[in-house]
């Protein structure tokens, strides 16, 4: 017998419609091709294929707004109206919904067959915490100092610098940040007037943000890119990524913003694993820098010429230095002291990844998370955060996944097999 209902497809070369069957024998069905032969629908929803998921969620909704993607949608494939933008946004947010699923359900697969438990945590953490340190050789080193051209005290305390000179053929780097964008509001009064109550929050009436955590991976020439909601969450997936191509026997290069909350996540997160080290990004101690001088000292040309010398004093990892010079500010050209005492307070308290920056620029080793912050504005803002936009939570993590999809190269996979690699991608 010949189903009530047409099967719907919508398809790369439009959308189309076709009859489906049954076999019964007597009030039994024996044989239903709608759900046996083809995925089963709901009432009015289509089958969407791999050539439509390509070109609506990769070449469409990830690179411009819902509306102007149906419009450009149905003009290719000649069906005016045909795929509304109602319907795009709800295909796009069901489908990175499921990458996000797939994804934590890899990882959590990946953590128990290497004796992981769910928080990513081993199980037997002993065998892991005595491994063997790769750093690039005294003699690079020395070489790269004395091309600093230093004297004799600069080059004992760029000597003394904590930080390690890593070996970037056995290093994973990471870049790990949380980029914001505005939220949609919850619902209307019946004034008509937006509502940006929501249970829970501590102030009514104000803006609210999603948060997004974005994280790249780079080994050699293969990178990786990771986003979801809270650092924990997405270092869980950085752990499993680094199970599944056995890099754990690299060292774990980290570069991050002054932000203290991340840095304690991932030296929770990894704080059964010797081989991890931070680095201070150089944009953001500068910039820190310069605020804390603009709030402390009386003009700009007191600022310049005190962030010029505190400067040239950073690039080489002289942190002891630079608190010697902020200490000798004359309090004459100071309008708030106690700001030179946070910034006092905060070169303390990262100075275990304030490297010698200098030095690491002549061995060719990273300085900053350049990389990730690029990777914050491909993944999220460049879509997410234009003049008027805001999202819902679901919506938002939702293209970032189907962006990092298409960044990694597995989107074709994906649709075909529904499955994530975890695949380093050139």
């Amino acid at each position: 017998m010949k189903n009530t209902w047409p099967y719907r497809v919508d398809g790369e070369v439009g959308r189309l419609e076709f009859p489906t069957y049954r076999v019964i024998q007597g009030e039994t069905t024996l044989y239903d091709s709608a759900r046996e032969l083809f995925t089963l629908l709901g009432c009015w929803e289509r089958y969407e294929t791999s050539g439509f998921k390509e070109l609506a969620f990769i070449r469409g909704v990830t690179e411009q707004s819902y509306n102007k993607t149906a419009l450009w949608l149905n003009r290719i494939r000649h069906q005016d109206g045909a795929t509304g933008a109602t319907t795009l946004r709800v295909g796009a947010e069901r489908e990175g919904r499921k990458v996000m699923e797939c994804l934590e359900r890899t990882t959590t697969e990946i953590l128990t067959q290497e004796g992981f438990d769910d928080t990513g945590q081993p199980l037997n953490p002993t065998p892991l915490q005595t491994q063997e340190i790769m750093v690039i050789s005294a003699e690079l080193v020395t070489e790269a100092i004395d091309a600093c051209d230093l004297t004799a005290d600069e080059r004992e305390e760029v000597e003394r610098n904590p930080v390690r000179y890593e070996q970037p053929t056995e290093t994973v780097n990471l870049s790990i940040d949380d980029v914001v964008v505005k939220q949609q509001k919850r619902h209307r009064t019946s004034a008509g007037e937006a509502d940006t109550r929501d249970e829970g929050d501590e102030t009514s009436g104000g803006r609210k943000y999603i948060h997004n955590t974005v994280a790249h991976l780079q080994h050699q020439e293969q990178s990786y890119c990771i986003t979801g909601q809270g650092v924990p969450a997405v270092l869980r997936i950085v752990l499993g990524y680094l199970l599944t191509h056995v890099l754990l026997g690299c060292r774990l290069q980290c570069f991050v913003d002054g932000q203290k909350t991340l840095q304690a996540a991932i030296l929770r997160a990894f704080s059964w694993f010797s081989n991890i080290g931070m680095i201070l990004d150089w944009y953001h101690l500068e910039d820190k820098c310069a605020r804390q001088l603009s709030l402390a000292m009386k003009g700009a040309v007191l600022r310049n010429e005190a962030l010029s010398a505190l400067s040239a004093l950073l690039w080489y990892g002289r942190v002891d230095s630079a608190k010697t010079f902020l200490q000798s500010l004359p309090n004459v050209d100071l309008k708030k002291p106690d700001e030179i005492r946070v910034l006092l307070g905060y070169l303390e308290r990262h100075r275990p990844y304030i490297p010698c920056y200098a030095v690491r620029k002549r061995l060719g080793l990273r300085n900053s998370s350049n990389i990730g912050e690029k990777m914050n504005y491909l993944l999220v803002s460049d879509r997410q955060k234009h003049n008027g936009m805001s999202w819902s939570a679901g919506g938002s993590i939702a293209l970032a996944a189907l962006e990092a999809l298409k960044r990694n190269h597995e989107y074709q996979h994906w649709f075909e097999f529904h499955e994530i690699e975890l695949k380093q991608a050139a």
